[in-house]
């Protein structure tokens, strides 16, 4: 009878587990704080759902790179120092997408702090006004913030818009940061000194606290921009993508608030922008789901969501970005469980990047088999997401 109960409960448990199990989520996996373990060419397609020789077909430039993370596991990497410290380059506005994980972990960190509503006290909050945390009148000829401007208003990059209000509002890239996201540095200074002990002294503190937490290994960032600078390997910036696509949940500890990276891979205002969410892109690539918003916490923008004016969605799964110049790009499908990350792949959009490694998808699909039209169409709509991460609150 125990031996029956015993194996009750274990049929029980891989059921719960499966994919495909209802609302069951696997347990999320990642390297941790130690290092990648790659899966064996052998075991790609079981461990991974991947077809090993189409990977192995994918034709790149010398000084190109790409891996895949699938299932939080290392599926496949290649390239010349794709793997290791001689591989490390600066990623550009890669970095925007890390600060933006930065302040998430500064709000996240802060939380328990008593709300207050004086200037320089209480938790980092995405709703707080910047004025309540820095001075906007000392800010250089170059910064533009509007004295109304939350830091949600900073991180969608509409802070400085002349009007805030619904439809008013107007988006344009901070490429260097230099307008206005890189007051967030000052923005995190400011909320960490109530205390530097629990917090770290300043914003630096904080990115060495997280990268240590993440496991970064050839990474560095000194953290006087957040338009650019980060310099990182292939599978640092593999990290960081898994902390984004888990939900904000990282080696077991949760380093950012779900709502928070919820928020950052939607369209944080619709009425400016509907490709941009918390400094990273949205919306790229056909065979790509759409980042659209169960419910809409602006309103919903004159402007279409989705190429044919169309948002029904059954799954909450659209694709979001970190892209860096050149090609460097960080790409998240919760849909799939799957992190691609890629160097040097130019100027066409982590879609690119991800129409080479379709094939090898769509080939070890057990629902589609190969079948890669049929595969997008239920894909790109939202229909069909085998491997969907399940975020804490239903997000």
């Amino acid at each position: 009878m125990r031996n029956s109960a015993t194996l009750l409960s274990l049929i029980t448990a891989l059921v719960l587990w499966s994919p495909s199990a209802g609302e069951a989520q696997t347990p999320l996996v990642d390297p941790g704080t130690g290092p990648w373990d790659l899966v064996a060419e052998a075991q790609v397609q079981d461990v991974c759902r991947l077809d090993p020789e189409l990977l192995q077909q994918v034709v790149m430039r010398q000084d190109q790179s790409f891996a895949i993370v699938r299932y939080g596991r290392l599926c496949f990497v290649s390239g010349e120092n794709a793997s290791d410290g001689p591989g490390v380059s600066h990623l550009f506005s890669a970095t925007k997408t890390l600060g933006a994980l930065l302040t998430g972990a500064v709000m996240y960190q802060t939380r328990d702090l008593p709300q207050s509503s004086a200037s320089m006290g209480g938790p980092l909050l995405q709703w707080d006004r910047m004025d309540k945390w820095i001075d906007l009148t000392t800010l250089p000829s170059r910064g533009r913030v509007n004295p109304d401007a939350t830091v949600a208003h900073v991180l969608g990059m509409v802070g400085y818009s002349d009007d805030l209000s619904f439809g008013q509002k107007r988006h344009r890239y901070d490429a260097d940061g230099s307008r206005e996201i890189n007051y967030l540095i000052r923005v995190i200074d400011n909320v960490v000194k109530q205390d530097p002990q629990r917090f770290g002294a300043d914003a630096v503190e904080v990115k060495d606290r997280l990268f240590a937490k993440l496991g970064f290994e050839d990474s560095s960032w000194d953290v006087d921009f957040f338009g650019y600078s980060w310099y990182g390997s292939l599978l640092d910036m593999a990290r960081l993508g898994l902390l984004a696509l888990h939900g904000g949940i990282y080696n077991g500890e949760r380093l950012v608030d779900t709502e928070y990276i919820y928020n950052m891979t939607h369209p944080a205002f619709e009425d400016g922008s509907t490709r941009y969410g918390y400094l990273t892109w949205l919306n790229g690539g056909t065979c790509q789901p759409r980042a659209i918003h169960a419910s809409y916490p602006h309103g919903i923008s004159e402007a279409s969501d989705c190429a044919d004016g169309n948002c029904d969605q059954d799954n909450d799964v659209g694709v979001w970005s970190a892209i860096g110049a050149g090609g460097q790009y960080i790409v998240g499908h919760r849909g799939l469980d799957m992190v691609v990350v890629g160097k040097n792949w130019g100027s066409g959009g982590g879609g690119e990047l991800f129409d080479l490694v379709l094939p090898s998808i769509v080939a070890a699909d057990p629902r589609f088999m190969g079948d890669q039209e049929a595969f997008c169409e239920a894909y790109a709509r939202g229909a069909y997401a085998p491997d969907l991460v399940k975020w804490e609150g239903g997000l």
